[in-house]
C-alpha cells in the first residue's frame, strides 16, 4: 500500500485559533468553497476577504465582528441646527 500526499483545507477561527472540530477532531475539506459553505451553515462568520470567526460569544469575538461593521452614518445635514445649537458645516 503506497503512502500518498493529499492537499486539504481546514477551518480555524481568526480570533481564538480554534479549529472547526464538531466531534473533537478537525474536519478536512476538499476545497475552500466547501469549507466556507459548511462554516456558514454551522453559524461561523465567513467574510468576503477570507476571515473566519467562530460562534463563540465572548468580548474578543464580538470586538472582531464589530470591527467588520461600517462606520456609523452621519445623520446631520450641512446647514442643519443640532440639538446643542451648533450649525453643521
Amino acid at each position: 500500500m503506497p503512502i500518498k500526499t493529499h492537499a486539504c483545507v481546514s477551518i480555524t477561527c481568526d480570533v481564538c485559533d480554534e479549529p472547526y472540530a464538531p466531534e473533537g477532531y478537525p474536519v478536512h475539506f476538499a476545497n475552500t468553497a466547501e469549507a466556507r459553505g459548511l462554516a456558514r451553515f454551522y453559524g461561523w462568520l465567513v467574510t468576503g476577504d477570507g476571515q473566519v470567526i467562530c460562534h463563540e460569544a465572548d468580548i474578543a469575538h464580538q470586538t472582531a465582528m464589530d470591527g467588520l461593521l461600517p462606520p456609523e452614518p452621519v445623520t446631520q445635514v450641512p446647514g442643519q441646527i443640532a440639538i446643542d445649537g451648533q450649525v453643521a458645516e
